[in-house]
């Protein structure tokens, strides 16, 4: 393949057969790319946050909310009127209240979360908020195998708390320790079986449990403070006893178990709080004597994107109906719709206006990106000032280019009046500079483009490295409240178009500002006058 000598030219000025790479070519390079990773990270990160902000309030309040535009009673049929059109995947109603919270010496004033444990959690992931606010109990000579929470402990006498209302109080729900000692099972390998414990209610009172078996397929589990036993045949299934103990497994390794291997643990039962309504303070304000509600610690949760120390407690609807003294109220619904609806914020909107046109237009069903909207336009003001900050980096290089190409013309003018002798047309000469402009801005920006993907893929080390540099690791986790840099999902740019377009964004821009930039060369070049740059000394 022929290839124009204006590029031959160019391309054997910027990198010369004698020596791979010329020290300018270097320096430009290196200048592009630098801008283009810069840019490209930036927004990506900013992009990312976005995503994250946008996927956490999703979690916090489904894809809508159906709100009540006046005092509703019959709301129990809405639900399935809601869940018969087509998209709309859950529907869970709820109630919010604020109360007052005591564990001896220990205040709280949480936001409160009434819900329907039989809902599930298609909406609202709550197991997974247990599963982040999962706080592990630490022993020299044990393990915490406390089994995860789930919303089926939910019940009118138990709560789930936030992390920050339980560190606040000072509680914790149940949990249970497995012991190791000289005398009974060690942290046994891989092969040999287990004994867990599956399921533990917020009901269990503080016990010490001992696994012991005879070798013969069967085992008997004590409790030594109060010296029950019970035979468990482990062959035929877990040992269930009932409401108020722990529900023990086995799991068999390809050691069997011998005659006087035990397993022991150790249980610790789940805090009380008291409650104070508002309603309780007009009983009192009447002469009423009222005590406050006591319930037990289910789990402790951690919700995402909740602000900086939010307190905050889940209880089922009869509980928070009980505290407000309201029965049959609802104060609305949190809405989850199918992927082809949520992904598509008109669908979404055009859904949303369906429902309420269902519902008489007795309630205002709003999506979340109407409800935060505020927030996001926020962020997306900060990308768009980002982008004017950045955009200057690629000018200063851009300046940078003009001027050394400027510099090459002016060593230079004795070659150009000899091309032109020769019959090169003025344009041709021209665009030698013009292309080495070119050839520098789309090395630079596909060199860019490569940097910015290995910052976003090391990006997790890297931050933690610059924020140990700055902070320590004292300051890590304050700052992780702020900006969870961890936690951000980045897409690289064949995983997502949004990506895609900003590295195609960048990379064309800085391509672009680096061949204008060798325009202002090569007009100069083309105006030379051959005889008089064949005379130039």
């Amino acid at each position: 393949m022929k290839v124009p000598w204006p590029l031959y030219l160019a391309w054997k000025q910027l990198f010369p057969s004698q020596r791979k790479m010329s020290f300018f070519s270097l320096l430009a390079i290196v200048g592009v790319a630098l801008g283009v990773n810069v840019m490209i990270v930036v927004i990506a990160f900013m992009q990312g946050f976005q995503n994250k902000f946008r996927n956490d309030i999703i979690n916090n309040q489904g894809h809508a909310r159906a709100v009540p535009l006046a005092r509703y009673a019959g709301w129990k049929e809405i639900p399935k009127l809601m869940l018969d059109t087509e998209g709309v995947k859950a529907v869970t109603p709820y109630l919010h209240a604020q109360l007052l919270l005591q564990s001896g010496n220990y205040h709280s004033i949480p936001f409160v979360i009434g819900l329907r444990p039989e809902d599930g959690d298609e909406v609202l992931p709550i197991g997974a908020f247990l599963e982040r606010g999962m706080t592990r109990l630490r022993a020299d000579d044990g393990e915490d195998v406390t089994p995860l929470p789930t919303i089926d402990a939910l019940e009118d006498e138990v709560v789930f708390v936030s992390t920050q209302a339980a560190n606040r109080l000072r509680v914790r729900p149940a949990s249970v320790v497995q012991v190791f000692e000289g005398n009974s099972s060690q942290r046994n390998p891989a092969s040999s079986g287990r004994v867990r414990v599956a399921r533990l209610d917020p009901y269990v009172e503080t016990a010490e449990w001992e696994i012991q078996f005879d070798g013969q397929g069967s085992c008997v589990a004590r409790e030594n403070i109060s010296g029950d036993e019970f035979a468990w045949e482990y062959d035929k299934g877990s040992l269930d006893l009932g409401f108020g103990y722990p529900v023990f497994e086995i799991s068999k390794g390809a050691t069997p178990f011998a005659a006087g291997d035990r397993f022991l643990f150790q249980v610790f039962k789940a805090n009380k709080i008291e409650i104070y309504s508002p309603r309780m303070i007009e009983q009192a304000k009447a002469d009423e004597m009222v005590p406050p509600k006591e319930v037990r610690i289910g789990g402790i949760f951690e919700m995402p994107s909740q602000g900086f120390q939010m307190e905050a407690l889940i209880g089922t609807m009869r509980f928070v109906e009980d505290m407000r003294g309201e029965e049959g109220a609802c104060d609305g619904f949190y809405l989850k719709f199918s992927d082809s609806v949520a992904r598509n914020e008109g669908s979404l909107r055009a859904k949303c206006r369906e429902l309420e046109l269902l519902l008489d237009e007795d309630w205002a069903i709003v999506p979340w990106s109407v409800e935060n909207a505020w927030f996001f336009e926020l962020l997306q003001f900060e990308e768009t000032l980002m982008i004017v900050i950045m955009v200057p980096i690629g000018l200063v290089a851009a300046f940078a280019i003009a001027i050394a190409l400027m510099t090459t013309v002016l060593r230079k003018i004795r070659e150009i009046g000899l091309l032109v002798a020769m019959g090169g047309r003025r344009v041709s000469v021209g665009m030698v500079f013009c292309l080495q402009g070119f050839v520098i801005g789309t090395i630079g920006a596909l060199v860019g483009c490569g940097l910015a993907i290995l910052f976003i893929h090391y990006r997790d080390a890297l931050m933690t490295f610059i924020v140990d540099l700055i902070v320590g690791q004292e300051g890590q986790v304050g700052v992780t409240q702020f900006y969870d840099f961890q936690s951000l999902s980045i897409a690289y740019p064949w995983e997502s178009p949004e990506s895609m377009s900003t590295f195609l964004v960048f990379a064309l821009f800085a391509i672009g500002v680096s061949t204008i930039a060798g325009l202002l060369p090569a007009w100069r070049a083309a105006r030379l006058n051959p005889a008089d740059a064949l005379r130039n000394e």
